[in-house]
């Protein structure tokens, strides 16, 4: 198991290969979260395991405090407080500028929140057709249907149009960043400070630069 993982990362290092050409490689990659497991040790459950005990009420209580949070939390269960947390990390960790382009064409570009949410976490209303509603993107991103943000009643990890449906939201969430691992890509501009948030609690390597977002589709 070891050696199998080991060879699959490296053949997904070693070749300039789209999204669509790994998955057609490696057809059950998605459903292989070991690998992560096996590569990364511990560190790969550790949003999992932490982010309800340790994060979650910490998030919404900083969240309250620079009032971007203005709905209660009574009778809110674990869960929905643990997805209400996820959720408030991109008006938490407003995105930053970059620069595009080199020389005297290159512009400052900056995201809106309302771009980052989309491309961490984006939110359909229930009776969504799901075949509709997973548009393809060049990196992996959480869908997720339901009747308000809070509580969601479906969560799928979307990569390369294939949608996984996941328990919780945070399973969701856990397993879209592990994707950007297995596959050896880099994080979306719109949320790479989320994602990037994120894997400091994972403790994990970054993911390779070579990805330049859109050069994978």
């Amino acid at each position: 198991m070891q050696d199998t993982a080991v060879y699959r990362a490296k053949c997904i290092r070693d070749n300039n290969w789209t999204i669509y050409q790994i998955l057609q490689e490696f057809p059950h990659l998605m459903s292989k979260g070991m690998d992560v497991l096996i590569l990364h040790g511990d560190a790969s459950s550790k949003l999992f395991e932490t982010w309800l005990p340790i994060y979650a009420e910490k998030i919404l209580y900083l969240s309250r405090r620079e009032g971007k949070l203005i709905s209660s939390l009574d009778g809110l269960t674990q869960d929905a407080i643990g997805e209400l947390s996820l959720r408030q990390l991109p008006c938490l960790l407003p995105p930053s500028a970059y620069k595009l382009g080199r020389g005297h064409s290159a512009i400052m570009v900056r995201h809106t929140i309302e771009e980052c949410n989309l491309a961490f976490i984006h939110h359909k209303p229930p009776g969504t057709n799901i075949h509709e509603a997973k548009a393809t993107r060049p990196f992996p991103y959480v869908l997720t249907l339901g009747n308000d943000t809070q509580h969601v009643s479906q969560a799928f990890v979307i990569i390369a149009g294939q949608a996984v449906e996941h328990d919780t939201l945070l399973q969701a969430v856990d397993a879209c960043f592990k994707a950007f691992f297995i596959l050896d890509i880099e994080y979306p501009r719109q949320c790479e400070h989320v994602w990037k948030f994120l894997q400091t609690l994972h403790n994990a390597t970054p993911p390779s630069m070579k990805f330049q977002e859109g050069s994978r589709n």
